[in-house]
């Protein structure tokens, strides 16, 4: 993932010849000279070919698997029908569009250095995936190769009933490569073995805040992409001005959908990311690399009493999915950052924040990935192909997929001020994990803690922390310990 920053660095070369708008992407250095938005000369600031040709290609290190001849084999991907799995993954042919091309000349520049034959299997919505592996492992018929999963859906399910190959196995995959990111592999790794995956390839899909840049204006509300260069863009800053915009516009005594809005969101867990945010989570890691509770804690509690107090405020949150930032009369949308493609054709003039930090003595912003895992099946039959396959994947993903990814992120209205780049390279930048989250977020008690600030704050306008906190711990904690007595018993066989 190195070469997000790389690509950011491209972006803004090109921006900054037409923009007179100066910053930096420290999150605490850089800032405006004054408090407007500043805008560049047309929609387009980005083009894969152009910034491909800022970067020094010579300057990123070739992959290292020789050329192999696996005579036509086939290798077979398993997703579902999800998120960015239908729009950045696979293209069956070229077709004109940059992002359906990009990843077709991926796809054919892998098959033809390997001589394979690359396939996908999409068997229904995320639920469907587990079934396939167990069915596919059960009777080792090596029907996948590669999964493509949710980030939370049966993720430690496939680990605990020893579905899931150890990706340190591989042979020619270099993890310590710029387009493999180990770290984050190394945070998901609850056992001895390597059993989830992140590359390039995994595209990453943090949630994100966009905004209406007129009602920033109109209210006179302070800048918020200045807040974020100074710092002081905190849970505390984003409650008071989703307050603050809200306004009965046509004067009949009540708040509705047809007056201003604070904030609506898709559904409920894009209230979640404000914990991580805030760099609270629902895990951590004991000296013995063991994951045990960590949301008990005087910060989740006043987490939890921001949002619940900005919740009772009457008008300031929408039903879910009711109104769109696109519409005009909404300030802040909680949304997935590939979101962005669907206000190509607005008219209002968009923006894009990180989410915000918990205060000003937090040193980072912290953006979670709600983007897929990538794995592969126990009984696979050909190791050798696919280590040699993945690791080109990802590879190849960084000499066009992800660029044209980015400008696909930066294209329409979304893309006319510089300090979207910079938004950009804050949130890629400081992409993180929450393990518990991918492991547990759909078990037993850890359910409801990871959904505390949308089930409890926000819907339940609770701020009873507390009591929540104790009706859920006991479940919690015998999940996690059954978690791992079966974890031990599956590498127990190897």
């Amino acid at each position: 993932m190195k070469k997000v920053k790389t690509l950011f660095l491209a972006v803004l070369m090109l921006v900054l010849t037409t923009s007179p708008t100066v910053f930096m992407t420290s999150c605490g250095e850089a800032k405006n000279d004054d408090n407007k938005f500043s805008e560049t000369e047309g929609s387009e600031i980005i083009n894969p070919e152009s910034a491909e040709s800022i970067v020094d290609d010579d300057a990123r290190p070739n992959h290292n698997v020789p050329s192999l001849d696996f005579e036509g084999d086939v290798f077979n991907i398993l997703y579902p029908n999800w998120q960015g799995y239908l729009y950045y993954f696979f293209a069956d042919e070229s077709n004109g569009d940059a992002m359906n091309d990009a990843i077709f000349n991926r796809t054919i520049a892998v098959e033809q250095y390997l001589n394979v034959d690359i396939t996908q299997t999409c068997p229904g919505y995320i639920e469907a995936i587990y079934p396939q592996v167990k069915q596919s492992v059960t009777a080792q018929d090596d029907s996948f190769q590669l999964i493509l999963n949710h980030c939370i859906q049966n993720v430690s399910a496939m680990v605990t009933e020893g579905l899931l190959y150890n990706f340190d196995k591989l042979q020619y995959v270099d993890y310590n490569a710029e387009w493999w990111n180990r770290e984050m592999m190394d945070t998901l790794r609850l056992g001895k073995n390597t059993y989830y995956g992140v590359s390039d390839y995994m595209i990453p899909c943090p949630y994100a805040i966009f905004f209406n840049k007129s009602i920033i204006t109109d209210y006179n509300l302070d800048n918020p992409y200045q807040l974020v260069y100074e710092g002081a863009w905190t849970l505390d800053k984003f409650c008071e001005m989703a307050a603050a915009a809200v306004n009965d516009t046509n004067g009949d005594g009540k708040i509705t959908n047809d007056d201003i809005r604070g904030i609506c969101v898709e559904e409920g867990s894009k209230y979640i990311s404000f914990m991580t945010g805030c760099d609270q989570y629902l895990t951590k890691k004991n000296d013995d690399g063991v994951i045990e509770l960590a949301i008990n804690t005087d910060k989740m509690v006043s987490i939890v009493e921001k949002l619940a107090a900005l919740s009772k405020i009457d008008g300031v949150i929408a039903a879910p999915n009711s109104l769109s930032v696109a519409d005009g009369n909404l300030l802040f949308e909680l949304h997935t950052l590939s979101h962005a493609v669907n206000y190509r054709d607005s008219e209002v003039d968009i923006g894009v924040l990180p989410y915000p930090k918990f205060d000003e003595n937090q040193e980072n912003y912290v953006s979670l990935d709600w983007g897929g895992l990538m794995a592969i099946p126990a009984t696979i039959l050909q190791p050798d192909m696919v280590g040699a396959v993945i690791e080109l994947l990802s590879y190849e993903s960084g000499n066009e997929v992800v660029p044209t990814y980015y400008d696909v992120l930066l294209s329409g209205k979304l893309a006319r001020d510089t300090d979207t780049v910079a938004m950009l390279d804050i949130m890629f930048d400081t992409i993180a994990y929450e393990v518990g989250g991918n492991y547990f977020g759909f078990e037993g008690g850890l359910t409801n803690l990871f959904y505390t600030t949308s089930s409890l704050a926000i819907d339940q306008k609770s701020t009873d922390f507390v009591s929540w906190y104790k009706k859920n711990e006991k479940l919690a904690a015998a999940v996690l310990n059954r978690f791992y007595k079966s974890l031990e018993k599956v590498e127990e066989v190897e």
